[in-house]
């Protein structure tokens, strides 16, 4: 044994024998410490008590106590933050699988997230299990989820606001105001007229008829700009007239609507008419300073730090502070600190560099823990079981038609007042009628205030959720009813061409280079459609702007270089598989090209995505599994029969194009049984027959190596596990003898 091995034991040894022996003969100092705290303060009586509780031995659990144990965890989980992990931990889950629910069923993400809460309130973890509902959301430990809550939202509204392309109003800028202002005003007075009539009955005691009718008024009028925004992204209409006019009307309402937010707020909070008068006015003053103030100072520092490099700790900390100071601002002034932290975000600087850095600093933490956060608070809030008790169910009821009525209905008629044609007046109203998050987020500030109650805040809730989940299946009940079939997706203009679909942009350039080795030599006409689909919905419009243009800027650049006419198909999609499905379907391709890999509990390459797309298509397609594919100079094609040769045809088509050499790996002696033809043209190729068992070191020196789909699948002991760095595997599936793109 080496010294230092010795040496280690023995310092362990001694560390074990020298602190035992110091905790036992400390033990006998606790009397005497007791003794002399007692002797300080000159009391025999007290003097005696603690040398009572001195010979008292400390209760410590045995190892085996069971119950004793399971008390001192209990305690441990009834500490502040074990509480609040255990909060996180659900919350997160909870929000996570809901989500993924929601996009399942063609809804958005944040009607999951929305759900999840409701769910883990008294509507139902309270009303099924309320022990356990009292066990993770006691009333003690809200103040601090409140708390956290509302960081997030101040962090989300930024966003918001930095995300708010103030450019886009002046695009139809005439239409987009008059639908955006028609939206507000129809529901608005369509509320106040409501809160005329529901206030005696479920306004909260105290609480005046003006800040009730407002904050309805207001309820009833808000877009919920970003759902809106993934929704149209969703559905690919983002760069058409449409969902342009959409957005921009959005974009105007959020506006519109956060400012008379902030007056409603003021007036609510002010209590008199001068101290109303004097809040409005520092309002007004706030405003004019970030605007005429703030956002020069901005403006130049946009054009300093506008790189990763450029954004150390200190300016990003500088860019927080301003965040925290602009909402605790309006907070004191009374327009709530969420106004504060929008127009923070309004006022930054127009750089997209600055902006992306900014977002993925904070989007990420704020929507993946924060946020939902919020969902979870709000739904602690919501308790539907009130409508029931109460009878409230046909007052529910009349909400959700004066909401509908006024949102969609005032947003259809000013656009079919601007020139829309019915269709596209009637979608606007269903998009423009999306309430969502932003919603959720007015109806809180009014519990807050005291405004709403119980009944009406639950009962607002549930509105938002359902006008929410109505958008989609609206916007297809409008484009059924109409008998129009507009594709959300461009189309080839011809179906000869290729298309391939990749998930990152290095695995499309090897598609893009295997498709361009598919064309005849001589070909010009080569047409390729590129498709890359996000698989987050949530994802931000700036966001999807920047993956689009790092996905496919360099494949725009390659395909100059090989003379191939490129288009592109790039939306954000909450089911890749069934996308790519229906782009194939309308699209009429000649060939499907995909990139394959792993997944991560799986070594089957074809699991998953790729055998769902095999299985429900019935087009010619290549399954691309490389590993940095980079120049092909050798070829082998797995040869197993007669059915082969058309994969021969394709190999000498690649061939030709990369100049490369072939060779054949007979994996079954049928290579003998060609015809005469199909020999002689090998022989005079030069191309090497090769074996897989007495050549097997050298059939594997590839770059590419193309076989049957079927070969793969029926024949385990044919394949090739591992690929060298630079090599490829084409798995290729042709029907009818057409994989071949000839035309």
């Amino acid at each position: 044994m080496k010294k230092i091995s010795v040496f280690y034991v023995f310092l362990i040894f001694l560390f074990i024998v020298s602190l035992g022996f110091i905790l036992q003969t400390g033990r006998g100092l606790e009397l005497k410490k007791e003794i002399f705290h007692s002797s300080q303060i000159d009391s025999a009586k007290k003097t005696e008590e603690a040398a009572s509780a001195a010979k008292a031995p400390v209760s410590r659990p045995d190892f085996l106590d069971v119950e004793a144990v399971g008390k001192m965890f209990s305690g441990h989980l009834k500490q502040p933050i074990s509480r609040l992990l255990l909060q996180l931990m659900v919350i997160m889950l909870a929000a996570r699988f809901f989500g993924k629910v929601a996009t399942m069923v063609g809804q958005p993400s944040v009607i999951g997230e929305i759900l999840a809460g409701i769910l883990l309130g008294p509507s139902l973890l309270g009303l099924l299990f309320p022990e356990g509902f009292q066990l993770l959301f006691p009333k003690e430990s809200l103040s601090t989820l409140q708390i956290l809550s509302q960081i997030g939202l101040l962090l989300f509204m930024f966003v918001i606001g930095m995300e708010l392309d103030l450019k886009i109003l002046g695009n139809q800028a005439e239409s987009a105001v008059v639908i955006s202002h028609s939206s507000i005003m129809f529901p608005f007075l369509l509320g106040a007229g409501l809160a005329y009539f529901i206030y005696v009955p479920l306004a909260p005691q105290g609480v005046d008829f003006i800040a009730f009718c407002l904050f309805m008024g207001i309820g009833m009028s808000i877009t919920a700009f970003p759902v809106l925004a993934r929704i149209i992204m969703e559905k690919g209409l983002t760069k058409t007239t449409l969902g342009s006019l959409a957005l921009t009307a959005a974009a105007a309402d959020d506006v519109t609507a956060w400012c008379v937010l902030a007056i409603v707020v003021t007036i609510v909070n002010a209590g008199s008419f001068s101290s109303g008068i004097l809040m409005i006015l520092m309002s007004v003053v706030y405003m004019l300073l970030m605007w005429k103030g703030i956002r020069p100072l901005m403006k130049r520092a946009g054009n300093l730090y506008t790189t990763k490099e450029s954004m150390t700790k200190t300016i990003s900390g500088f860019f927080f502070l301003f965040i925290f100071a602009s909402a605790w601002l309006t907070e004191a002034i009374g327009i709530h600190a969420l106004f504060g932290a929008f127009l923070a975000g309004v006022v930054m600087p127009d750089k997209k560099e600055l902006r992306n850095n900014l977002v993925d600093k904070i989007e990420d933490f704020s929507l993946t823990v924060l946020l939902p956060l919020f969902f979870a608070f709000t739904g602690l809030r919501t308790k539907f079981g009130l409508l029931s008790s109460a009878g409230l169910w046909p007052v529910f009821f009349l909400i959700l038609f004066v909401a509908v009525l006024g949102k969609l209905g005032g947003s259809a008629i000013a656009a079919r007042m601007s020139g829309k044609n019915w269709k596209d007046s009637l979608s606007v109203g269903v998009l423009m009628n999306t309430r969502g998050l932003m919603e959720l987020i007015v109806l809180n500030i009014g519990y807050d205030l005291g405004v709403l109650s119980e009944e009406i805040f639950s009962m607002m809730v549930l509105m938002a959720l359902v006008t929410t989940i109505m958008t989609g299946p609206g916007l297809k009940l409008v484009e059924r009813f109409f008998a129009t079939k507009e594709s959300i997706s461009p189309k080839p203009s011809t179906g000869a061409g290729i298309l391939i679909s990749f998930a990152q942009h290095s695995r499309g350039l090897e598609l893009l280079k295997i498709a361009y080795g598919l064309f005849p030599e001589k070909k010009k006409d080569r047409e390729v459609t590129a498709v890359h689909l996000s698989p987050d919905s949530n994802i931000s419009e700036s966001h999807a702007e920047k993956y689009e243009s790092s996905s496919f800027t360099p494949l725009k650049e390659l395909s100059k270089d090989l003379n191939i006419h490129l288009q592109t198909i790039y939306k954000t999609s909450t089911n890749i598989t069934k996308d790519i499905l229906r782009i194939v379907e309308e699209g009429n391709y000649k060939l499907l090209l995909i990139g394959a890999a792993r997944s991560f509990f799986s070594d089957d390459i074809l699991g998953g995505k790729i055998r769902t797309i095999l299985n429900e298509t019935d087009c010619n397609a290549g399954i691309l599994f490389s590993s940095q594919l980079e120049d092909v100079k050798n070829i082998h094609v797995l040869f197993g029969g007669e059915k082969d040769l058309e994969l021969l045809q394709i190999a000498k088509r690649l061939a030709g194009n990369y100049n490369s050499k072939l060779s054949v790996v007979d994996l079954n002696g049928s290579i003998h049984q060609v015809p005469s033809r199909v020999k002689q043209n090998l022989k005079r190729d030069k191309v090497k027959i090769l074996t897989p068992g007495s050549s097997a070191s050298d059939w594997k020196q590839f770059d590419l190596i193309l076989c049957d789909l079927d070969i793969w699948e029926n024949h385990p002991e044919f394949r090739v596990d591992e690929l060298p760095k630079g090599g490829g595997l084409l798995l290729v599936r042709s029907l009818n003898g057409g994989f071949l793109a000839e035309s």
